[in-house]
């Protein structure tokens, strides 16, 4: 009694539903033909004899090539050669050019137009005698040697003017070299404090020559500080006086200068 009743309904249920899927969706579209842009007319297409006549040209110029000059034979280029007239070497240079007769005259260059003054070198401090000074010095064949006390660089007096004495003779010889040796003792493993005391030793002897006359271009000081094993005494330092002055005497900055003294 319930089946037929079920059934009509589940039909009128899903036939509407078929329908639905089955049938195509429908729009209506409507075109306002007033507000479209409007497009450039195009253009003709070429005739068909323009562009054949074209083709033919193309054709044309393409057969044409353009005659290479005659070539100009063996015969002619000798004729041309020959017809020439012949020119001398200075004919085909040129003139040659002057050469003057005298060179061109120095360059001259001006003084600057500001005086630079000149100061004068400042003289090398005077060695003053000090009472208590030990020390002495001995005579030699070329110089004198000066004994000096430990870790020190003064004269006495006597030392002093014996020095001097010494100075003024070698003032008269002005072509001799003064090689000034000086010494310190000390030990290897400090080197720069005997070094110091020899450089000082050897720049009061320096001072003490060139204020007897002796010019600066002749003296060579050199501060050895420890002197080689077994060089005794080692307090010392020796004045040697030979060889000949590489530098004139007249470029010193004191002293007399050489071509007087010969006179």
């Amino acid at each position: 009694m319930k089946r037929p009743i079920l059934l009509p309904a589940l039909f009128s249920a899903a036939l509407p539903a078929a329908l639905l899927v089955a049938s195509p969706a429908i729009a209506q579209v409507t075109t306002n033909e007033d507000a479209l842009p409007k497009a450039a007319p195009a253009a003709k297409p070429a005739s068909h004899a323009t562009s054949h006549q074209n083709t033919r040209n193309q054709h044309t110029a393409s057969k044409t090539k353009v005659a290479p000059p005659p070539a100009k034979s063996e015969h002619t280029t000798a004729q041309s050669a020959a017809s020439v007239p012949h020119q001398s070497a200075a004919q085909r240079v040129g003139t040659a050019p002057t050469v003057p007769s005298a060179p061109p005259p120095p360059v001259v260059i001006p003084p600057p137009p500001v005086k630079v003054p000149l100061h004068p070198p400042v003289p090398p401090t005077e060695v003053k005698p000090v009472a208590d000074a030990k020390g002495s010095i001995q005579p030699r064949d070329n110089g004198v040697r000066i004994l000096f006390a430990p870790e020190s660089a003064d004269f006495n007096a006597d030392m002093l003017q014996t020095l001097q004495d010494q100075a003024s003779k070698l003032a008269k010889q002005p072509y001799l070299r003064i090689t000034l040796l000086s010494y310190a003792e000390g030990k290897p493993d400090d080197v720069s404090t005997p070094r110091r005391i020899a450089l000082a030793r050897a720049l009061n002897v320096r001072s003490v020559l060139i204020r007897a006359g002796v010019a600066t271009t002749r003296i060579y000081p050199r501060a050895i500080g420890i002197p080689p094993k077994d060089d005794n005494p080692p307090e010392r330092l020796d004045l040697v006086a030979e060889g000949a002055v590489p530098v004139p005497t007249s470029q010193a900055q004191y002293g007399v200068d050489s071509s007087k003294a010969a006179r």
